[in-house]
């Protein structure tokens, strides 16, 4: 049987309550800003911008890998990307060296091209976790953290008891680790499900 970028399987998840998948979801959560600010760290530790909000999850369907049987309504994913203008860069190769030494310093898989302006490291935690960092020659660096896909039983209801408790705001800039908390089950409902 399939297992999901958690090691779980469908039949695992078919037995889980929507309260259960979301407690899950906000391990998962967890998990990614934690891995974001590791990567945020090895290479700037003062202010990023928020390119987005993060904390509702992703439509499913295709991931990274191929994952037999998922769709959109069955599987999500996280995602989550920060970016910074460094005074003077100029999008040189040498700028993704620091996230480079750290991808090695964890054992991680990555690999570096250029496509035109702009180089790239694309790479992989050993949990499965995509990191894709990017300097370009204006001087832009982004980072992306995101997951591949899970199982889930709706992904319309997992999104929607996520999003009608969540806040829908994120700072425009925090420092690695600063983020404001996701939602808690028990979290009141601001924002009801338009049916």
């Amino acid at each position: 049987m399939p297992k999901d970028a958690a090691g779980l399987s469908q039949e695992q998840v078919h037995a889980m309550t929507l309260h259960e998948e979301f407690d899950r979801y906000r391990d998962r959560y967890d998990h990614m800003q934690r891995l974001l600010a590791g990567a945020q760290l090895a290479v700037h530790g003062g202010e990023w911008h928020w390119n987005g909000g993060d904390d509702i999850p992703q439509i499913g369907g295709d991931g990274m890998a191929p994952l037999p049987g998922a769709d959109t309504h069955n599987t999500s994913a996280l995602t989550s990307s920060r970016s910074y203008d460094p005074e003077g860069a100029e999008g040189a190769k040498s700028d993704l060296d620091p996230m480079l030494d750290s991808f090695a310093a964890n054992n991680w898989s990555s690999h570096v091209e250029r496509v035109g302006p702009t180089s790239y490291l694309d790479g992989f935690t050993s949990d499965g976790w995509r990191v894709e960092y990017l300097v370009r020659r204006s001087g832009h660096h982004s980072l992306t953290v995101s997951s591949d896909l899970f199982w889930t039983n709706d992904d319309d209801a997992l999104s929607e008891a996520v999003g009608s408790r969540a806040a829908g705001l994120h700072p425009r800039s925090s420092r690695p680790g600063e983020y404001p908390d996701p939602p808690t089950w028990d979290s009141p409902i601001i924002s009801p499900p338009k049916i």
